[in-house]
Formats: structure tokens, sequence, C-alpha cells
């Protein structure tokens, strides 16, 4: 079982729901840019988090999607998750 859940892991998830066509410009650098000045609008976060909860334990209420708006916020939560699983 993961402990933790990686940039990597979450590139692999963008390339799953998008054939690799987002993830190549997912850096470090650009982790705390929020999802819309990434070119990520609502929908697309959504189908992000329901792949991550498909491939892994975890699950993220609506309620907390809304406050988790940058990948560098939702790669914590997850790998938070995944800590006390």
């Amino acid at each position: 079982m993961t402990a933790a859940f990686t940039l990597a892991e979450f590139r692999a998830i963008v390339d799953a729901c998008f054939d690799g066509a987002e993830a190549a410009a997912l850096e470090e650098s650009v982790l705390d840019k929020e999802f819309a000045d990434l070119g990520y609008d609502s929908l697309t976060v959504y189908e992000i988090v329901v792949r991550i909860q498909d491939d892994f334990p975890v699950t993220v209420p609506d309620e907390k999607l809304d406050e988790l708006k940058t990948p560098a916020a939702l790669i914590a939560y997850v790998s938070d998750q995944l800590a006390v699983a």
C-alpha cells in the first residue's frame, strides 16, 4: 500500500485522464498555481479526482474539493488520506 501520493502518481493520473496531453506541463514549479490558471476547469479537476478515488483508497468530499485549488494542495490531501488509511 502506498503511504504517499507523489507528483509522479499525480502525473500518471492526469496522463490516464487525458492521454498524456496535459501531464508533461506538470512540473514542481507550477504545483502551487491554481487549477484554473493551469487551464483546468472544475469538470477536469473532478475527473482527475474521480480517477484518484478509483485508483487509491481515498475519498475527496465535494466540499473539500472546493478548497483544493492547486495540484500541490490536492497531492498533499491525498497523501495525508493515504497516511491515515
